[in-house]
């Protein structure tokens, strides 16, 4: 068939079609175009792969003015935060992009200093050092996947050669998160911030989010509460710990003293966990430093009265000394002393016993003098101070051993068998029995009742009109045999299929 033959038949099937069915074979064929030149495009398209996403829409205006300058085609998706590039040239673009400092994440760090500048004031090295410091941290911060972007300010006030000027650097830090962040990773931040800063303290690190939420207080308020109360458990740690110490010790002589399980102890112990710190300063006698002696001595002739006020005053009767000679002598000595000094400081270590309560139960009937003779021996083995405030009580009792008995019985009893452990379930059981044995009658019925169902159906076949016989054979012709129920069935078929249609169908309903 020559392609003239070929196309006049397709033309004149076409025209044999129904306009129903043309439109519809038309639709298909301008279907079946469009995918394949859809999948033909895309076969000869490179595919895109994301070169940045996340991006603010000023970093994304930067990277792409450079990509058209570079003339490397790029596609924006989800609203301009993401840019696709060929996926041959994602690696080679970013190396283009870094070069030039265009990048999404490259800020001034530590490269403003790679480049040595002549006649730099020492405030522009601070202010250098400060803005790289803080883009440093600014990457390591945005390096954790729940993070999205980060702002870093830091403040470092110039040092200071006197303490009492000498500030505190501090932090603040404002986060927009992908994710809601762990307190282990705020404190984490804390942490690199405080390792970074030269002086910085965590209570300086102040960190929000981009909704105003404080996030450096809730761990540092956490970190507090988690430190006291690590302190209070040591303490009770410490303080279980002796009294476990003095019960193990008390129960092991007692044990000896008066066999097993016959004494039951217990002990309470104050433990005082304040630090005193005393100090004590001794005046002791000191060296002599200097010493000065004055000593005068005098002789003299003269009138006069005795020596004294009331000697010279005029009126008194006082007998005169006439002609005689004086001697006088006078000595005085001054010492200077170098007093001593002595400082005595005493620390006393935290964990010192206060007071000390014990408790023993004897199992059985003790006299008061056996009693005494146990309490002497407690109060000995575990250091019992009265002055101190310690107190110990020693009772006798019989032990309540009723348990005991019981669990013993139970553990001389055999197991139980099978039949025994069923014997509490045989209620439900026969309940479950019952109804099984009601359901598998009810079956029975319904099977029993169907069959009879269908026997009058089956028995109203033969009574459907036969079919008209054959005309008369001729005499001399053998008469045929009887046609059968099967050959009867045939031909009422063939004649008449709607009767039995009619049939089949109440069948199948019943």
């Amino acid at each position: 068939m020559n392609p003239r033959e070929f196309l006049l038949s397709v033309r004149e099937r076409w025209q044999s079609l129904p306009r129903s069915r043309r439109v519809l074979l038309a639709a298909l064929a301008t279907a079946v175009a469009a995918v394949a030149v859809y999948l033909i495009v895309l076969a000869v398209r490179p595919p895109y792969a994301p070169l940045f996403t996340g991006l603010e829409p000023k970093q994304a205006g930067k990277i792409a003015e450079e990509l058209r300058n570079m003339k490397i085609p790029y596609r924006l998706s989800d609203q301009g935060r993401t840019i696709s590039v060929p996926a041959s040239q994602v690696y080679e673009a970013r190396i283009k992009l870094a070069s030039k400092g265009v990048l999404a994440d490259a800020g001034p760090g530590f490269e403003l200093f790679d480049q040595q500048k002549f006649g730099l004031t020492e405030f522009e090295q601070r202010v250098n050092y400060q803005r790289a410091l803080q883009e440093e941290l600014r990457r390591t911060i945005t390096s954790l996947k729940e993070v999205e972007q980060a702002r870093v300010h830091l403040v470092l006030p110039k040092e200071s050669i006197f303490l009492e000027k000498q500030l505190e650097p501090s932090a603040a830090i404002a986060l927009k998160l992908r994710d809601q962040l762990k307190p282990e990773q705020v404190k984490g931040i804390v942490d690199l911030v405080v390792g970074s800063v030269p002086g910085m303290k965590p209570e300086n690190v102040h960190i929000i989010d981009m909704e105003g939420n404080v996030l450096s207080d809730q761990v540092i308020q956490a970190d507090e509460r988690a430190k006291l109360a690590r302190v209070s458990l040591d303490q009770y740690q410490v303080r279980r710990n002796f009294e476990k110490e003095l019960e193990t010790r008390i129960q092991q002589m007692l044990t000896r003293v008066l066999g097993p399980n016959r004494a039951v102890a217990m002990v309470t112990a104050e433990l005082d966990f304040d630090q005193r710190q005393t100090t004590t300063t001794t005046v002791q006698p000191g060296q002599v430093l200097s010493q000065q002696t004055v000593t005068e001595t005098g002789q003299g002739t003269g009138v006069g009265g005795a020596p004294g006020t009331e000697a010279n005053l005029p009126g008194q009767n006082i007998p005169a000394l006439i002609g005689g000679n004086t001697q006088y002598q006078k000595q005085q000595t001054t010492t200077n002393y170098q007093l001593g000094s002595q400082q005595q400081v005493l620390v006393s270590a935290p964990g010192n016993l206060r007071r000390l309560s014990v408790a023993v139960v004897l199992n059985g009937n003790f006299s008061a003098a056996q009693l005494q003779q146990v309490q002497d021996l407690v109060a000995a083995a575990v250091g019992l101070q009265p002055a101190r405030g310690d107190q110990i009580n020693v009772s006798a009792m019989p032990f309540e051993t009723g348990y005991l008995e019981e669990l013993r019985r139970e553990m001389e009893q055999p197991a139980p068998t099978l039949l025994a452990s069923l014997q509490k379930y045989w209620p439900l059981l026969a309940g479950a029995g019952g109804l099984l044995l009601v359901l598998l009658v009810l079956l029975l019925l319904l099977l029993r009742r169907r069959r009879r169902a269908r026997r009058p159906v089956e028995e109203e076949v033969p009574l459907v009109p036969p079919v008209p016989a054959p005309p008369e054979p001729v005499p001399t012709v053998a008469a045929p045999p009887p046609p059968t129920r099967v050959q009867k069935l045939k031909e009422m078929a063939r004649e008449k299929p709607s009767d039995i249609a009619e049939v089949l169908k109440l069948w199948l309903r019943e």
